[in-house]
């Protein structure tokens, strides 16, 4: 099978809006130098796809880097540009279980990524391809390439983002809240996906790839 006619139509405008609001975000940090490091070495990933597809609120974009030679120097850049790093209110819980704004805040940096004012995010715990098969759920598969300004996306990731049908990549353990979190936003879990330990045999999984169904098309 291939894609309708319909459904290039669709992801042709999928493409451009992914990079219509990617580029909405970076003005509003006015950052030339971040933005030239990002274009010429990352591609855009992660669950923020289907939620530009279903004109939904984007909650982050998720910005993986493709070499290992530019995946810290961006890193660096980013964090000696501390004033684009994004702060959030620091809470604690009371004893009855409330939360309390304890009047601090706290950056958003982990040991895996940063996150910038703008809602985008840069993932550094590993290059783009280690880091895609540490993914969870098929839908969040698909990836633009900012350079190339191509959008790679399979039959199975795009009828996944479509349906909005939950499948496994059988790549990792899947969290329940993971499950809960998708379930609570309408997507259907059909599949049956539980809360358990995937395991990810040479490369093929029983759910939502095959070695054909893995080829992406580049649109």
């Amino acid at each position: 099978m291939s894609f309708t006619e319909s459904d290039k139509t669709k992801i042709l405008r999928l493409k451009s809006s992914i990079s219509s609001y990617y580029n909405l975000q970076m003005k509003k940090i006015r950052d030339s130098s971040l933005e030239a490091l990002f274009f010429e070495n990352c591609v855009i990933s992660g669950g923020c796809i289907s939620s530009i597809f279903h004109d939904e609120a984007v909650a982050d974009i998720d910005v993986y880097c493709k070499n290992a030679k530019a995946l810290m120097t961006i890193k660096d850049y980013i964090i000696s540009k501390n004033q684009n790093i994004k702060s959030v209110e620091s809470y604690e819980l009371d004893e009855n279980g409330v939360k309390v704004n304890t009047g601090s805040t706290y950056t958003l940096i982990t040991q895996n990524a940063v996150t910038l004012t703008n809602d985008v995010q840069y993932i550094y715990m590993d290059v783009w391809d280690n880091c895609k098969k540490k993914f969870d759920f098929v839908h969040c598969m698909p990836h633009y390439d900012l350079i190339t300004q191509k959008l790679y996306i399979s039959e199975t990731q795009y009828n996944s983002i479509k349906n909005k049908i939950l499948t496994s990549t059988n790549q990792v353990e899947i969290k329940q809240k993971r499950i809960e979190k998708y379930v609570k936003r309408g997507w259907n879990n059909f599949e049956g996906v539980v809360s358990q330990e995937y395991k990810w045999a040479d490369g093929v999984s029983s759910i939502g790839f095959t070695a054909q169904e893995i080829t992406e098309e580049v649109i």
